[in-house]
């Protein structure tokens, strides 16, 4: 076996290790996808994590 068939057994292997990757990593995306929870009916205008603090109204009176 030359230099020449060792490289293109290997540039060959590379593709289709590649392909083969993406094959699983698409089936694995649209697994996760099918798991996925139901959406809430929050609107996109309402935070996940933060809640907006309203200073009392003698508190907004002083500094203003």
């Amino acid at each position: 076996m030359n230099i020449v068939d060792l490289l293109v057994m290997i540039i060959v292997v590379t593709i289709l290790v590649t392909i083969s990757l993406g094959v699983v990593t698409y089936f694995a995306y649209k697994l996760r996808r099918a798991r996925r929870p139901v959406e809430d009916s929050r609107s996109d205008s309402e935070s996940w994590y933060f809640i907006r603090h309203e200073p009392p109204a003698d508190e907004a009176e002083a500094a203003g």
